[in-house]
């Protein structure tokens, strides 16, 4: 009898003094649930999304790298450039957007193009008008395109969890191309003298400018390099296309001359940092 009493005061004694620390690892014995321990999980993390986070704007630095499209003057003897010999050209851009996802963001990109030359220089031939006169040339013709382009883009960062993503998206938007055309034309019948030189006294002398504006769209690849939390270094490839043509005249011994340039797909590079604003 007075070992089982002796057993009974120890166990509980042992339990008395096991009870304050489990009361400590299970928030006391109010978290017991009827005298069966229950932990009470931590709160997942839930990640949100105000109007007052999670923007970002951006500048960029690119260039044109090739234009494939459709150059036609209505004088076949115009020295017009295709699209094997356009020039390269620079393009400046700003953008903002915001991030609907850790992954998915939108943003609005505008870049400008500076004039680059269609018809540049003093060329010689010789031609008829629609009468059947034949002349002697020398013209002096420059035709410069600029355009600014305005996109509405949906863009995806893949994870890779390091601080390289690469993203691939795409945009619609508008694209505002204008024309400037400046020529001076000198001339001379050639029907009798077919070796007259064309006078030193212009035949032709004019400029005018033409501007549209046209539905464009575009796909987007790159990699953007996180240089810090808010300070990302973005390269990316963009392969724009712009619809329907832009024309601009201009007078010439040969009837109204006409330049033509559409059905256009330009491969652009850019580079350029974007700053968040979390």
């Amino acid at each position: 009898m007075k070992s089982t009493i002796a057993w009974i005061a120890t166990i509980f004694v042992m339990a008395s003094g096991a009870a304050p620390a489990m009361a400590a690892d299970w928030g006391g014995v109010k978290d017991m649930g009827g005298g069966v321990p229950i932990p009470v999980p931590a709160p997942a993390p839930v990640p949100t999304y105000d109007a007052d986070s999670d923007w970002y704007i951006g500048l960029s630095l690119g260039g044109n790298l090739s234009t494939d499209a459709t150059l036609r003057d209505s004088d076949p003897n115009m020295p017009v450039r295709n699209s094997s010999d356009l020039p390269l050209s620079e393009t400046f851009g700003l953008m903002f957007g915001r991030y609907i996802t850790p992954s998915l963001r939108w943003d609005v990109a505008i870049d400008y193009t500076p004039n680059f030359n269609l018809i540049d220089g003093m060329t010689s031939y010789s031609t008829s008008n629609a009468f059947g006169d034949q002349f002697n040339v020398s013209r002096d013709d420059t035709v410069k395109l600029s355009r600014t382009t305005a996109l509405f883009s949906l863009l995806y960062d893949i994870p890779t969890g390091t601080r390289f993503t690469p993203y691939l998206g795409g945009g619609v938007g508008i694209s505002w191309r204008r024309l400037q055309r400046s020529y001076t034309e000198y001339s001379c019948d050639a029907t009798a003298d077919p070796t007259c030189s064309p006078s030193t006294t212009p035949t032709f002398r004019g400029s005018d400018s033409k501007n549209q504006i046209n539905v464009a769209a575009a796909v987007q690849a790159g990699v953007s390099t996180d240089l810090t939390d808010s300070i990302v270094w973005d390269n990316g490839w963009q392969m724009l296309w712009e619809s329907g043509g832009i024309s601009i005249d201009g007078n010439s011994v040969f009837g109204n001359n006409r330049l033509t340039f559409k059905d256009s797909v330009v491969q652009q590079f850019r580079s350029g940092i974007r700053l968040k604003f979390d």
